[in-house]
């Protein structure tokens, strides 16, 4: 969402059952809800995090793809024109790239060698790649709050449209038993959060279950093990959880310019905390939310 500078600012899943819960809560007693910490510092204006299937933190700053230590220390791993979203998919770091259609043979989506610092652009033609979803089915969704539809990535590079007609799409998640996608809206006034059904691979109707201000700018997303979705608030500068329901819930204020988030995994991290990226700010956050996450789709 890097256009945003050039914008001046415009920039369900089903509850667990009882016992799940209880382990939870256990796994989460030490857990401050509504808690923000700063784990680093340093960044020109971070947009991707994710983590890897070992448990490394991988975030995105302009053009470089950095390492984040549990120590706060971070340092380069790799260097990719304009990254946005980040993504963990068979093996690989996944990074969206946009310019904001500058130089459109740049954007797209590149596979990132986190050891050897390799780039390989393995998706071209989606000019605006923003955020990245893993599907069950092993492909990629990718969106771009700028056009009003969902683009889906093969492994071999192939590009379609997966759902037409969907407001400025930015964050995407599943929910826990993979039959619907959960997406949330950036620029409209007011901004829906949408639950959009899937059958063997192919998007149903979207519905809308909640909706937030024209002010907040909703950007990342990620599910817990409850259900819920939570959300950070670019302008808005925090995170909200919406429930299966629909019903919002204020996570915590004090994360300004938040972009990406998800939750800790790993020995090294929090595995109650999402930690977020900050767009046009130098810190990256640990937010503490009380409970585990769902584990992301690689």
């Amino acid at each position: 969402m890097r256009f945003l500078a050039m914008l001046l600012l415009l920039v369900g899943c089903p509850a667990v059952d009882d016992d799940d819960d209880s382990a939870a809560e256990d796994v989460c007693a030490h857990s401050n809800p509504g808690q923000v910490h700063v784990l680093t510092t340093g960044f020109r204006g971070s947009e991707g995090l994710c983590f890897s299937d070992d448990g490394r933190l991988f975030v995105g700053d302009e053009d470089l793809v950095a390492e984040v230590f549990a120590d706060g220390t971070w340092a380069e791993v790799a260097s990719v024109p304009a990254i946005i979203g980040l993504a963990w998919w068979n093996g690989s770091l996944l990074a969206a790239s946009s310019d904001s259609g500058l130089n459109n043979d740049l954007d797209g989506v590149y596979r990132v060698d986190v050891d050897s610092g390799d780039v390989e652009l393995i998706g071209q033609g989606i000019p605006g790649a923003n955020f990245i979803t893993v599907t069950p089915w092993d492909t990629l969704l990718v969106t771009d709050p700028r056009v009003d539809e969902i683009q889906e990535l093969t492994a071999a590079g192939d590009v379609t449209t997966w759902l037409p007609d969907l407001l400025s799409p930015n964050g995407t998640a599943f929910t826990a038993d993979r039959t619907a996608l959960w997406s949330v809206t950036t620029y409209a006034d007011p901004q829906p959060v949408w639950r959009t059904p899937i059958t063997d691979g192919v998007a149903g109707v979207p519905v809308e279950v909640a909706s937030f201000g024209a002010g907040d700018v909703s950007d990342g997303v990620a599910v817990g093990q409850s259900g819920a979705l939570y959300v950070v608030q670019n302008i808005g500068g925090r995170v909200d959880r919406v429930l299966p329901d629909g019903t919002i819930e204020l996570v915590a204020d004090g994360v300004p310019w938040g972009a990406s988030i998800a939750f800790g995994e790993g020995p090294d991290w929090d595995a109650c905390s999402v930690y977020a990226t900050s767009l046009f700010g130098p810190e990256i956050f640990q937010v503490e939310v009380g409970e585990p996450g769902l584990a992301p789709l690689r």
